[in-house]
């Protein structure tokens, strides 16, 4: 074989086609008389992903140029990640994959892919089939993340040889330490450090973060944790004040909204004038002078008298500092920052020393909700919550949880009435939506220096920032939950304008009036003021949780009642059911034990039906009838041995407004008139016996689904995203995130829709499609979130084997019962996708 064939070759079976249409055009303008080529067509594939069509590297001109093949298929697969082009990267890395020659270079490239898209099990599949050597040179950080994500033991055994000569570049070590320090494991993380510090004087300008990270986390690298400090001072009651480090620093806080927190909690504390401070840090203890000389006089208190000794507590951090046993400490704020920004890896419960009152909290994810924590949380409740959501969701728990609100809405109590009135004007903070004013400063309450600062300089800009506003404005505009709430407090008018109306934060907290300001603002005083003066009483840990679940009893009934509300169901939803039960359709197959399968093509679908239906045909011991729900395009004529094709025309159904295509498949129960059926996709190919799958036991649910192959796995995830595009009506978002609470326990797994196994005689019987129906038209729900939405976790889950995507998971291991290539790559198409030949010979017989 020639060199130019050999390459020839090798562009046919490796490039994408957005490449071969170049070369094409190209050879065409060395063969016309044309003066100029037309510039080829933008491929299909990359039209309809809305992939720009600007020109990346081209693998042939790196060939020519002399670029070794490993430099110039990483320069092709970089630059098409850079694009996002990841149908492209996908079918370019797996053809070189498949191939001997190109093997282990093709499997770091998609090794490469793969941990881009978050699918780590199958980046460390196909990096474990790569050479070691270049997927430490070439992706040794893409290999570290997946390493940890998959298998952290091996991830630190790994380390250990790593550590002791492995050159790496500063970048990679830094993740290797953010692993080995969530994992408590101190000796490895210091020897992790020593080599980063290396790598980094090395190769400064490689790793530019290292200046600022190494120093930093140095500070922090042989800390013990839940180290219990000495006791206070005789006569001293400890009490710790939020502060927000952390041993990244990237992730310690630069938002000045958290200190603007810390000072309302403090306003609760020094409200009582009898009180003493002290502490170690002189500046901590005149901060809270300052404050107490600053209460407003109708707010000052006179019960308590105890000598106080503060500590400063991280948040996100506080097992890594020492606080002596009995600290007490108001416990608020966004509970979701995990120790180097590594899910999973959050540092609550809090010191074992501190005793939290929990109030103002707000938290959603289930990576935080650990058996654990959430043990904690009841033995220190009830849980005051600044938000609806968070409300509801510990309530599904069994958490005892209320709604508090935010305790920046009682800011007020340190910020005494001004003597003269602000000048009319309006300050801009953050703002997203409005149009700023040319020449007029958008005033951000994130600022990075804040990461550097001390705590009490922090907190004299928090002040700082909220006198200027009122002193120089009358009206502020903000995105920021912490300027709107404070800004109210201190007595101005304030527009908010977050990115969404509609996030699961703001659940009770926008839009208030001034009345369901105060609402929040005074109890919030009246419930802390008798636990803080107890506090300083030194009454007894049990004595002070026993006031806090005396005080807060009603709130918390509330709460439970409001929470077991019943869900008002849309009556539209019906109405769209109805008209679905009203299709005409054929009646059930009347061959004894024919297998009901389901198909809900597209209207692009429908010509690639017969491959699907041939290869459920050929495998299956039963007949088979087809239910081919058809809600847009011409129905082609299907003739396929063992399966009996039944078209269910929904093209004409009115909906409502709803995507036809999605209501059909809420109303599934509707429109197919059997009691049990597999649903299926279009773009698939079954090689295993569909009675099999018919057959599951659902064990009393409705669906039988696999967990989702998705990067996002959160079922409640799924229904939130959902919930924040309702913007422009926020209240049909709350009530979505109330009715999911109430239906389900937080969390579960999402689950992909695609393939399912359905009881439609019980759906029918329970109203299920009306339902669905119902929640898609009130809040703008997707089928695949309704089904959500109806069953939660309250469904079986399909072995692997019978939805396997080839795209997100390692190759068949032989077992695969069902090909699903639900990516954008498709196995009609020429860019290659494994498993295209099994689908390619269904579609040939």
């Amino acid at each position: 074989m020639s060199r130019i064939e050999a390459v020839r070759r090798f562009a046919a079976e490796h490039l994408p086609e957005s490449a071969k249409a170049r070369l094409r055009a190209a050879a065409a303008s060395l063969t016309t008389a044309a003066p100029a080529p037309a510039a080829p067509a933008v491929p299909a594939a990359h039209a309809a992903q809305g992939v720009p069509d600007d020109r990346g590297p081209d693998l042939i001109e790196l060939l020519g140029t002399g670029t070794s093949l490993e430099d110039a298929a990483w320069e092709v697969t970089t630059d098409l990640l850079d694009r996002r082009d990841l149908a492209n990267a996908r079918s370019f890395t797996d053809s070189l994959a498949l191939h001997a020659p190109t093997s282990e270079l093709g499997h770091l490239l998609r090794g490469v892919v793969a941990a881009s898209e978050k699918k780590h099990a199958l980046a460390l599949y196909h990096f474990d089939l790569s050479a070691r050597e270049p997927v430490l040179r070439r992706a040794s950080q893409q290999y570290v993340t997946s390493l940890f994500a998959v298998d952290p033991a091996r991830g630190l055994a790994e380390t250990r040889d790593l550590v002791q000569g492995t050159d790496l570049p500063a970048a990679t070590w830094w993740e290797v330490l953010r692993h080995t320090f969530t994992a408590d494991e101190r000796e490895l993380s210091s020897a992790v450090l020593d080599r980063l510090e290396d790598a980094y004087r090395r190769d400064p300008q490689a790793w530019t973060l290292g200046e600022r990270k190494i120093p930093w986390v140095r500070r922090w690298i042989d800390r013990e944790r839940r180290k219990p400090a000495p006791a206070a001072p005789e006569g001293r009651v400890p009490f710790a004040i939020m502060d927000y480090g952390q041993p990244d620093r990237s992730w310690a806080s630069q938002n000045i909204g958290d200190y603007i927190q810390t000072l309302a909690s403090l306003g609760h504390v020094v409200r009582h004038q009898g009180l003493r401070f002290h502490g170690e840090q002189d500046d901590v203890v005149d901060l809270v002078n300052e404050l107490q000389g600053r209460v407003r006089p109708e707010l000052q208190l006179e019960g308590a008298d105890a000598d106080v000794q503060l500590y400063t507590l991280d948040r996100d951090a506080s097992t890594y500092q020492e606080f002596p046993e009995g600290t007490w400490a108001l416990t608020f704020g966004w509970f979701m920052h995990p120790l180097f920004n590594l899910d999973g890896a959050f540092d609550l419960p809090l010191h074992p020393a501190v005793r939290p009152i929990f109030v103002s909290f707000h938290c959603n994810k289930r990576s935080l909700l650990t058996p654990d924590v959430l043990a904690y949380l009841r033995e220190h409740g009830p849980i005051g919550c600044r938000d609806w959501t968070t409300v509801d969701l510990l309530l599904s728990l069994d958490v005892p949880a209320f709604f508090s609100g935010c305790l920046t809405t009682t800011v007020n109590t340190v910020f005494p009435n001004l003597t003269e009135p602000a000048p009319k004007g309006t300050v801009y903070v953050d703002v997203v939506r409005s149009t700023v004013p040319e020449g007029v400063e958008n005033v951000p309450q994130k600022i990075p220096a804040i990461k550097t600062r001390s705590f009490t300089r922090n907190m004299h800009d928090a002040m700082d920032l909220l006198e200027g506003y009122r002193r120089n404005y009358t009206d502020v505009i903000t995105m920021r939950l912490h300027c709107y709430l404070p800004a109210t407090s201190i007595g101005m008018n304030v527009r908010f304008e977050p990115k969404s109306n509609a996030d699961v934060r703001f659940a009770g907290l926008a839009p208030l009036d001034a009345q369901q300001f105060e609402a929040i603002r005074t109890p919030m005083r009246d419930r802390l003021q008798p636990v803080i003066e107890a506090i300083f009483a030194k009454k007894s840990e049990d004595e002070v949780y026993a006031l806090w679940r005396e005080v807060n009893a009603d709130d918390v009934r509330i709460a439970r009642e409001r929470h077991a509300r019943p869900a008002q169901i849309d009556p539209r939803g019906a109405d769209v059911a109805a008209a679905m039960r009203a299709v005409e359709t054929v009646a059930p197959s009347a061959t004894a034990g024919a297998v009901d399968v389901v198909l809900t093509p597209t209207a692009g679908q429908l010509a690639h039906l017969e491959p699907l239906l041939r290869s459920i045909g050929a495998h299956s011991s039963r007949p088979v009838t087809a239910w081919i729900v058809r809600t847009a395009g011409t129905a082609p004529s299907i003739a396929v041995d063992g399966v009996d094709v039944r078209w269910v025309d929904a093209s004409r159904v009115p909906t409502k407004g709803l995507p036809r295509r999605d209501a059909a498949r809420a109303a599934l129960a509707e429109l197919v008139p059997v009691d049990r059926a597999v649903v299926l996709p279009v773009d698939a190919f079954v090689a295993g016996d569909v009675a099999e799958l018919l057959g599951t036991d659902l064990a009393g649910n409705l669906v039988a689904a696999r967990t989702t192959t998705r990067a996002g796995t959160s079922g409640f995830g799924l229904l939130y995203a959902a919930g924040k595009k309702l913007d422009r009506a926020p209240d049909k978002a709350f009530e979505l995130y109330r009715q999911m609470h109430a239906a389900h326990t937080f969390d579960f797994d999402a689950f992909d829709t695609g393939v399912m196994v359905v009881e439609l005689a019980a759906m029918r019987s329970q109203d299920a499609a009306a339902r669905m129906l119902g929640a898609m038209l009130a809040f703008r729900l997707g089928d695949r979130e309704a089904y959500h939405w109806l069953v939660g976790r309250g469904r079986v889950g399909l072995e692997p084997a019978w939805a396997h995507v080839p795209t997100r998971e390692k190759p068949d291991d032989g077992e695969t019962k069902l090909w699903y290539w639900a990516d954008a790559n498709k196995p009609w198409e020429r860019r290659y996708v494994p498993g295209a030949s099994l689908w390619a010979s269904a579609q040939q017989s």
